[in-house]
């Protein structure tokens, strides 16, 4: 682990870091910054190398994620250069966002200039825990929102947990529908819809994306089982 960004802990002012996702895939770029929430942090997103290095000399950042296959741009290169061009990133964290998977694993990056790797897809508590270490943060990461809070002001508890129960109903038809063969943008709409109505702002921007980009189902699938877990969990403890 490198430099003063690692030496802050867990006290310091989540809000203060900043965070520059370097991925041509506009899915992740709508994704991370919303499944990030839970650390607070700044979430700026370039989709190229010219936006990358417009981005890094505009500020200072504190860990940057870094797509290899970059469309015409190569994400070693991007990181090298970055390295190379821009003093405050000397010391800064830049982890490998990929969803190659070398048979080396994460000591694969590591030997070619990157600090860690990140896996495509992922789940929430996965980024959100690997992205909380890396900016110093002692003990364990937050925990993933739960999102949905605000029903139970509109509805009661009851009505509310009704609901959500509902919702993760169609989110359990969704998946199955799409693993299916299903055409996904159409039902990215719908359930991107429904979340946003509901208040699962994360699900919202996850599902949404697939209108865009039909290869983030692996990570919105894993996001959106989490999250079905997490509820079957909740009402096991009711």
């Amino acid at each position: 682990m490198l430099g003063y960004h690692m030496v802050l802990g867990a006290s310091a002012m989540w809000e203060n870091y900043g965070i520059l996702l370097v991925d041509d895939g506009l899915a992740y770029r709508a994704i991370v910054p919303a499944v990030l929430r839970p650390l607070s942090v700044t979430v700026d997103c370039a989709a190229n190398s010219a936006e990358a290095m417009q981005k890094v000399f505009g500020r200072s950042y504190s860990l940057v994620l870094m797509e290899i296959q970059l469309g015409a741009d190569n994400g070693f290169e991007v990181a090298a250069t970055i390295r190379q061009s821009a003093e405050c990133a000397q010391t800064c964290p830049i982890i490998a966002f990929t969803s190659a998977c070398p048979p080396e694993g994460a000591s694969y990056f590591t030997e070619r200039g990157f600090n860690d790797w990140i896996a495509k897809p992922f789940d929430g508590r996965q980024l959100t825990a690997g992205v909380y270490r890396w900016l110093g943060g002692g003990g364990d990461p937050p925990e993933v929102v739960a999102e949905g809070r605000q029903l139970a002001a509109l509805l009661g508890a009851e009505g509310a947990a009704s609901m959500i129960d509902r919702f993760h109903g169609n989110l359990a038809e969704a998946v199955a529908e799409i693993d299916g063969g299903a055409d996904a943008p159409p039902i990215g709409h719908r359930m991107g819809g429904l979340a946003g109505t509901l208040g699962f702002p994360t699900l919202s921007a996850a599902w949404l994306a697939l209108q865009d980009d039909r290869a983030a189902w692996p990570t919105v699938r894993a996001l959106t089982m989490e999250a079905i877990a997490r509820r079957t969990a909740s009402s096991d403890q009711i």
